[in-house]
């Protein structure tokens, strides 16, 4: 869903409350282009849990802003807190239910991510892949070593 939204505007409330019911991301859009997403809380830490697995921490980040509120936002029951290097963590009677964050992080952290979860075996596919690993003979043993001998003649001169 893209929603164009003006700083300060009372729908933001409604926009979160989305998110925490249905589970869906909102992309907020200013001048008809991206400008931020409101993700919900599980897919945002999946997102930033797998991209920090593929790179290895987390992505480094921009100078932090030189300003943003002393304190944290109400928005109705919701608390929005925000990060000195932009996004916010949006909380519901101290639960965190959404995160905002801008387009250009959800998309890095949405390819990152992708790498990161390409390069998981889970325990289960570990072990099976070890076990066919240690079946294949060494590299530059030839596969004849380590094939059955024939009951058949090697060759019909007989």
């Amino acid at each position: 869903m893209d929603v164009e939204l003006i700083d300060g505007s009372p729908e933001f409330e409604l926009l979160i409350a989305r998110v925490e019911e249905t589970g869906e991301r909102v992309r907020l859009t200013a001048d008809d282009g991206p400008t931020g997403v409101l993700l919900p809380a599980a897919e945002l830490a999946a997102l930033e849990y797998w991209a920090a697995r593929h790179n290895k921490g987390a992505r480094q980040e921009d100078e932090p802003a030189l300003e943003y509120p002393p304190g944290p936002t109400a928005y109705g029951p919701y608390i929005g807190y925000s990060h000195p290097h932009g996004g916010m963590t949006l909380t519901r009677n101290r639960m965190v239910v959404a995160g905002l964050r801008d387009a250009g992080t959800v998309a890095w952290l949405e390819e990152q991510a992708m790498y990161g979860r390409q390069g998981y075996m889970g325990p289960k596919q570990s072990a099976a892949f070890a076990e066919f690993l240690a079946r294949q003979p060494p590299v530059g043993e030839s596969a004849e070593r380590h094939t059955a001998p024939s009951d058949s003649p090697a060759s019909d001169d007989c």
